[in-house]
């Protein structure tokens, strides 16, 4: 495969208008990196308390993703829950930050390793829109310099967006070759260490795990992910990215709130299986009065070798307790690969199983829908064997793995 890393803005991005990951975009980024080896570097202007509730969402410690907060100001491994490269604004760039802010009438605020947000003014609503987004405490102090005698990631000016845009110029000009100036919204003007932004960062990243940036795909919406998408061997924009990012990338996926992401890997990760002779409405018809049927199974995607389905957790499947039954789920998985082989078959074949095994890995309750995955191993002339794998809509757990031996047979 061509792509292995992806780098993915937050807000705007990954996120939808209301700061949610949706659960067919969580669902699809868990599965890029189970089933493709996608390594995830999740790329925002946020803190780094403000990534880490998407870190575990995206199961980023078990698949070794990364989190770059602060545009790229900390690179932090997830899977070691450790920082390794930082950069950051001494004592004295941040006393020059606050008195353009003050010149400016506006508002200043930095973040603590102790995750605050530490402010003069921390009623005002701007510097309420961070909290919002990042889920920091506010602190506010007497002194902004005098409670920054040391250095920080990031400093942020915050305001109405006109005010902001026609600071950022001025701030441009006024600290080139000390800082980066940039806006990540409207009414938030970023100020980070001179050098420092995602692409920089993630070049860095790349060179070390010995990839190139060919095989990164970069999305984003607005002008702080510029330089990532242009680096990038894909670089991608969001259908409701700024006309100028938009103009920069080679491919524009759907909106942050049409998940645009789980589009983008459908087209560009999730490749193109070989047809089968049956159409899904076609296997689904037959079910009426099966098992399938009592159980609740039904199939929503087949090809050559592979086949994928669903099952609810209800009274029909679970346990007198309120849990997933286990033989629910071998019934599930022997149904997924029964209907892969079946697809397969030549005239005047058909199937029978042949021999199941299966592993209880976790457990879903009452409410919940399983989804199976199911991938031929072994095609032979009288045996196929699969590996089934069974998933958590709601949790992206693994519930379930099986193994299915079907017999070949000539009909008589």
């Amino acid at each position: 495969m061509k792509y292995k890393l992806m780098a993915i803005d937050v807000d705007g991005t990954l996120v939808n208008d209301s700061g949610e990951l949706t659960e067919l975009t969580r669902v699809a980024l868990l599965r890029a990196q189970e089933e493709f080896g996608i390594r995830l570097i999740i790329a925002s202007g946020r803190p780094l308390a403000g990534l880490r509730g998407i870190a575990q969402e995206l199961q980023l410690e078990r698949y070794s993703g990364y989190l770059m907060p602060f545009n790229g100001g900390e690179v932090y491994n997830c899977r070691l829950a450790n920082p390794i490269a930082q950069a950051s604004l001494g004592s004295e760039t941040i006393a020059s930050l606050y008195d353009l802010a003050q010149e400016h009438g506006l508002n200043i605020l930095t973040y603590t390793s102790e995750d605050e947000i530490i402010s003069e003014c921390i009623d005002d609503p701007y510097l309420q829109l961070e909290v919002g987004i990042t889920g920091m405490k506010p602190r506010q102090v007497v002194d902004f310099v005098a409670a920054n005698p040391s250095s920080r990631p990031k400093c942020l000016i915050v305001g109405p967006s006109e005010r902001i845009e026609a600071l950022e110029p001025i701030a441009q000009e006024r600290l080139a070759g000390r800082v980066n100036v940039f806006r990540s919204h409207p009414s938030f003007l970023e100020l980070v260490p001179w050098g420092v932004h995602k692409a920089s960062s993630i070049s860095q990243l790349v060179d070390r795990l010995g990839y190139t940036a060919e095989e990164l795909i970069a999305v984003g919406d607005s002008f702080n992910d510029l330089e990532m998408i242009q680096y990038a061997g894909l670089g991608v924009a969001m259908a409701n990215a700024k006309e100028a990012i938009k103009s920069c990338a080679e491919y524009v996926t759907l909106s942050n709130n049409e998940d645009g992401i789980a589009h983008l890997l459908n087209k560009y990760i999730f490749t193109p299986r070989e047809d089968v002779p049956y159409t899904i409405e076609e296997i689904n018809s037959i079910v009426p009065g099966t098992l399938m049927d009592s159980l609740g199974i039904r199939c929503t995607a087949i090809s050559r070798g592979y086949v994928e389905g669903t099952m609810p957790v209800d009274k029909r499947t679970r346990q007198p307790m309120g849990i997933l039954h286990g033989g629910a789920n071998l019934a599930f998985a022997e149904t997924m690969a029964g209907l892969g082989s079946v697809a397969l078959l030549e005239e005047g074949e058909i199937q029978v199983g042949m021999q199941v095994s299966g592993n209880h890995i976790s457990s879903a309750i009452e409410g919940d829908m399983m989804r199976a995955e199911a991938r031929i191993m072994h095609q032979g002339r009288s045996t196929h064997l699969w590996s089934v794998e069974i998933y958590s809509l709601k949790s992206g757990k693994l519930i379930h793995t099986a193994r299915i031996l079907n017999s070949i047979l000539k009909r008589r």
